[in-house]
């Protein structure tokens, strides 16, 4: 009789401590929330929000859209393949051991369909060949036609097999 007088005590002091502890995350839920709100600054702008420049768009007709960066993006993308095969030809002609692997990040302005300049900024693969492979294939990517030079920057992974 006892042992069952101990143990109902037991499951009160359970049920005890988990309603303390459903109270404290309630509590602590309440705090958060009630820390969330309040008064904002205002961030709309003055002026009646018309775009500077007496009714322009912001963009202009001279900027070049995005979607026509997502083609520049995809065209650079396409080449991914054939630029493999440039880390191949270095280490073929031995300028790059069989296991290499590394990044080169390119400096390209567009204009006129075609890549203006070409410009290697950065990269963990030194092989003058890899490099002027690289360039060469980009220089060869039918662009789209842009209003005005777009300057962008593209990083090629090689993993030699």
């Amino acid at each position: 009789m006892n042992q069952r007088v101990i143990e109902r005590a037991d499951d009160h002091r359970r049920a005890g401590r988990m309603t303390r502890i459903q109270v404290l995350h309630a509590l602590v839920a309440l705090g958060l929330v009630a820390g969330c709100g309040g008064k904002h600054a205002d961030t709309t702008p003055s002026g009646g929000g018309e775009p500077a420049g007496g009714g322009e768009t912001a963009r202009g007709d001279d900027q070049v859209p995005p979607e026509k960066m997502d083609e520049i993006n995809r065209d650079l993308d396409r080449k991914r393949p054939i630029m493999s095969r440039c880390l191949a030809i270095a280490v073929d002609n031995k300028e790059l051991p069989k296991n290499s692997a590394g990044k080169i990040t390119l400096e390209i302005v567009i204009a006129g369909g075609k890549a203006e300049t070409v410009k290697v900024v950065r990269s963990t693969l030194e092989s003058a060949a890899l490099k002027a492979c690289v360039i060469r294939h980009v220089q060869e990517i039918a662009f789209p036609d842009l209003p005005k030079p777009y300057e962008t920057s593209y990083t090629y992974g090689f993993e030699a097999m």
